[in-house]
């Protein structure tokens, strides 16, 4: 099992997490023109602005589903080695 947790946390530090390839890859500028193009009445100010919100509201959603999946399979884990546990008494 612990040769297991080890296999799993090398290739979480080989890997990044998606949430943060997304950060790094995301174009901001393209979304402000996608919304400029729509909606060529609207501020530019406005459209930086909504840009960096939507930025951020996809960021933090894709934390949350991360963290929520880490927090399953640790559960999982656990409820694993108690029955494992039991299994062996």
């Amino acid at each position: 099992m612990k040769d297991k947790q080890k296999e799993i946390m090398q290739i979480n530090e080989k890997n990044q997490r998606f949430s943060d390839c997304y950060l790094q890859t995301v174009n901001p500028w393209a979304i402000s023109a996608k919304l400029l193009k729509d909606n060529p009445d609207m501020p530019i100010r406005v459209a930086k602005a909504m840009t960096f919100s939507i930025i951020s509201n996809e960021y933090t959603r894709l934390v949350i589903d991360e963290e929520h999946k880490e927090q399953q399979q640790n559960v999982d884990e656990v409820f694993e080695i108690k029955k494992i546990s039991n299994d062996i008494k």
